[in-house]
């Protein structure tokens, strides 16, 4: 591959300076309200730089969740990685990849939830959304293939694809929308993966003296 011009490299670090300064207002004041005048004035940069960039606003958005995406697949996918799990048994597996769900969530709350409140409206945007999704459940399927001896539920893959979708929408629900954070569940961050991790277990029919979560961090 040629090495970029050092306009092609000036453009590109623009273009990144607009997203991070979009990232900030979006996740603080949601899609909506974000301004192009505040997040170019926010980038140091102007109107007609960003549409030089970006076909329109709704453009920003996706480019943000591409690279969103990029980098939530790439955490996702060393929390699943290879040889780190090779010869460990399936329940450490799960709790390690739930926690890191969560995490991810609370970390990139702000931006999280506009992505999935702008996605009840935006199709091509959902569908973008999804593809994280399948990917996910297919590494974690990858992962725990040849485990048979491990899983009781009689269809493997639909229970790791089904099991994994309710994961991520109770994720989404408690951690971007507070809906489990009144009442005497509202769990830590670290109960909240322990409990789904446990949850998840069990629907796979994964043995009980596998699946005891690890003791949740001190925090959330």
């Amino acid at each position: 591959m040629l090495p970029r011009s050092p306009r092609q490299a000036r453009s590109r670090a623009t273009r990144e300076r607009i997203l991070d300064a979009a990232e900030v207002v979006v996740a603080a004041k949601g899609f909506e309200a974000a301004g192009v005048a505040e997040v170019v004035a926010r980038a140091g940069s102007s109107v007609g730089v960003f549409y030089a960039r970006f076909r329109d606003k709704r453009g920003l958005l996706h480019a943000l969740y591409d690279r969103f995406h990029r980098e939530a697949q790439a955490r996702l996918d060393a929390a699943l990685d290879p040889e780190r799990w090779a010869a460990a048994p399936t329940a450490p597996l799960v709790q390690a990849l739930v926690r890191t769900l969560v995490d991810l969530h609370r970390e990139r709350r702000g931006l999280v939830r506009a992505f999935a409140v702008e996605a009840a409206r935006d199709p091509e945007l959902q569908a973008r959304r999804d593809r994280l999704s399948q990917h996910l459940a297919g590494r974690l399927a990858e992962r725990l293939r040849g485990r048979a001896g491990e899983i009781g539920h009689h269809h493997p893959e639909r229970a790791l694809a089904f099991g994994m979708a309710v994961v991520a929408s109770t994720v989404e629900g408690a951690v971007l929308f507070d809906r489990l954070r009144t009442g005497p569940l509202a769990p830590s961050d670290g109960d909240l993966a322990a409990e789904l991790a446990r949850l998840f277990l069990a629907y796979l029919g994964v043995r009980p003296d596998e699946a005891r979560p690890p003791t949740p961090s001190a925090g959330r």
